[in-house]
């Protein structure tokens, strides 16, 4: 597998966590990564589909229409 699309897979797999535990914080703990890691690949995500699937708020995290979209299909990358 190319490195990109292992990159790709990572990234939906933490989407699909930040969705799950309402934040990036948390998936980081549980992913055993840093907080920063999390947040870039989410950006990269966002930035491949050219899309925004997350409102960000200081309090908290929710989908956006597209995320739904997205979000559904994705549940299944988790491994």
């Amino acid at each position: 597998m190319r490195r990109d699309a292992m990159d790709q897979l990572a990234a939906m797999r933490s989407f699909v966590k930040v969705v799950e535990t309402g934040g990036f914080s948390e998936t980081a703990r549980q992913l055993e990564l840093a907080v920063s890691s999390v947040t870039r690949q989410i950006n990269s995500l966002e930035a491949m589909l050219n899309t925004q699937l997350l409102n960000r708020s200081t309090r908290s995290i929710t989908l956006t229409l597209q995320g739904q979209k997205y979000y559904e299909p994705c549940k299944f990358c988790k491994m």
